[in-house]
Order: C-alpha cells, then sequence, then structure tokens
C-alpha cells in the first residue's frame, strides 16, 4: 500500500465499512419489520455491537494509513480527519445503495410501509395498548407514514452518504487524534549518538 494511493485505499476500506454497514442494515431492518418483541432486545445488542465494530475498523484502517509516515514525516490530525471522513464517505455510499435497492426493489416502498405500521401496530397491541391520551399521536404517526410520499432512489442514496459523511465528521475527531503523531525529524537514532 503506497501513501500516494489514497483515494483507492480508501475506497477498498470503505468498502469494507460499508459492507458491515449494509448487511447491519437489512438484519435491523427484517428485526424491526418482524413486530417481534425478542427480537427488539436483540436488536439493540446488534446495534452496539455493529457500532463498536465499525469504529474498531475505522481506527484501524487510519492507524495503517498513519503507518505508512516515517517518523520524520509524522501523521498530522488533519491526514488522519480527512482520511477518516473519506472512507465513511465511501461507506455511506455504498450503504445508500443497499437501502435503496432493499426498499425499492425488494420490498418495495409501499409494502416496506404496510409491514412497518402492522410490526408497530402489533407491538402496541401486545404491550397492551397506549393509554388514551397517546392513542391519538398514535393514530396520526400512522397516519403520515401512509400519506407520506416514497422517497426518491437518489434521496435514499444521499441520506446513506450523508450519515456516513455525518459520522465520519463527528468520529472522525476521536479517530484521527488517536492516529496523530508529530514529526520527529532527530527521532531517537540521533538522541542516541549524542549520549
Amino acid at each position: 500500500m503506497e501513501k500516494n494511493n489514497f483515494w483507492n485505499d480508501a475506497a477498498r476500506c470503505g468498502a469494507i465499512v460499508g459492507a458491515l454497514l449494509g448487511v447491519s442494515y437489512l438484519l435491523e431492518t427484517s428485526m424491526q419489520l418482524s413486530g417481534r418483541t425478542s427480537l427488539y432486545a436483540l436488536l439493540a445488542i446488534e446495534w452496539i455491537a455493529v457500532f463498536a465494530i465499525h469504529l474498531w475498523l475505522m481506527i484501524r484502517f487510519v492507524r495503517r494509513r498513519a503507518a505508512l509516515f516515517s517518523a520524520d514525516e509524522g501523521f498530522t490530525f488533519g491526514q488522519g480527519y480527512g482520511y477518516a471522513v473519506t472512507i465513511s464517505g465511501f461507506a455511506g455510499f455504498i450503504v445508500g445503495v443497499v437501502q435503496a435497492i432493499w426498499l425499492h426493489g425488494v420490498l418495495g416502498y409501499a409494502n416496506y410501509v404496510d409491514k412497518l405500521i402492522a410490526a408497530m401496530t402489533d407491538v402496541v397491541s401486545r404491550s397492551g395498548g397506549f393509554p388514551a391520551s397517546m392513542e391519538g399521536a398514535f393514530a396520526q404517526t400512522i397516519a403520515q407514514l401512509q400519506a407520506a410520499p416514497a422517497p426518491s432512489i437518489l434521496s435514499t442514496v444521499w441520506g446513506g452518504v450523508f450519515s456516513g459523511l455525518l459520522y465520519g465528521a463527528i468520529f472522525g475527531l476521536i479517530i484521527a487524534a488517536v492516529a496523530a503523531r508529530q514529526p520527529r525529524p532527530f527521532g531517537s537514532e540521533n538522541s542516541e549518538t549524542n549520549e
């Protein structure tokens, strides 16, 4: 892996992260649409596990990029931050494409909304229903879901890219701080010979 191969390397790492998040999206959507409350608890565990793996992968990829730079050059915070955001952008594009294919091609958006409403209604009815004061809000939420127009494929993909970039912009701060190294032009070799 060469230093000047920034875009290819970022795209490859973004594809790995995007594949993880795409599979996670499919799994989470299937669990949500099932309407089974036991899966909702598992959904929270899955979300935390995917978040941890995602963060670990990002730190690993940025540290590997930082290792390409010698001690004389160092690896600045800006280099790490830019790399993390770029990886996240590529990953977000892949997730957006997976979402678009799943929602518009495989499930169909109207079918997705119908299954989501059925799952929500089933969970509410099994839990004993809402208090009378909240029934109106629930009915209004259902009506809004049914009346909302289907998002375009482009907006679905853009939503994935935006989410990826937002993740990279926020967590890239931590990742870049972990991977940053100051340049040491007079490394330990020179200091040992002076002693």
